[in-house]
């Protein structure tokens, strides 16, 4: 063996290799890596197992990156925060990992989740006095009305409806009964004993917000 290959085969990491195989057979491997497209130095090792969380607190979200080292899990940076309501991004710290690196599929999901949230947070009732209009239950078309007004029971629900004025609502293909109890969360047993007449107005106070 050469000083040349020697220090050849030392500098592409071959030598230790040297006794199990020919020098011919050396000769070729390294040729062919230094046929590679990507430099040695830049071709990554195995990566390891790694998954992503989209998490947060209540101002700020982020991603965290986990990798599976020594048989668990092990935190291994997350993304800069951004801000929840300004979308501006944290800035009195550095080193935060890239936001290319977050797989697609991931900020997807946190995409579709946070819509799913938004409109489920149209659904949450606001707190109101009781026998108060809420604009965001007329614009769900009183379901399901109040918790104040499913609470009453018949008795209180007449002496109540004398005290209000709401414009007139139908239905369609259905007893008053049915749509109230099926389509607005009434208890059967609350409401039972209305007249019809007093199951139309119940059934438009629903609709008008209360």
């Amino acid at each position: 063996m050469t000083r040349r290959r020697f220090a050849f085969w030392l500098g592409f990491g071959l030598f230790s290799l040297a006794e199990k195989l020919r020098a011919d057979s050396l000769d070729r491997l390294a040729a062919a890596a230094m046929r590679r497209t990507e430099p040695l130095d830049k071709v990554e090792p195995n990566a390891k197992p790694e998954h992503w969380t989209a998490t947060g607190n209540k101002t700020w979200r982020w991603y965290e990156r986990e990798t599976f080292t020594d048989d668990q899990w092990v935190l291994t940076g997350r993304t800069t925060p951004i801000h929840r309501k300004t979308g501006k991004r944290y800035t009195e710290k550095t080193g935060y990992l890239e936001d290319n690196l977050v797989p697609e599929s991931i900020q997807k999901k946190r995409v579709s989740k946070s819509k799913k949230k938004r409109e489920t947070e149209l659904l949450v009732e606001i707190k109101f006095e009781p026998g108060d209009i809420d604009d965001a239950r007329k614009k769900r078309h009183g379901r399901p009305p109040s918790t104040w007004l499913r609470s009453l029971n018949a008795r209180e629900l007449r002496i109540w409806m004398k005290t209000i004025e709401v414009p007139e609502v139908g239905v369609n293909r259905m007893t008053y009964w049915t749509h109230l109890t099926h389509d607005h969360s009434f208890d059967p047993l609350k409401i039972e004993g209305l007249t019809e007449d007093e199951q139309a107005k119940l059934h438009a106070a629903a609709h008008y917000g209360y």
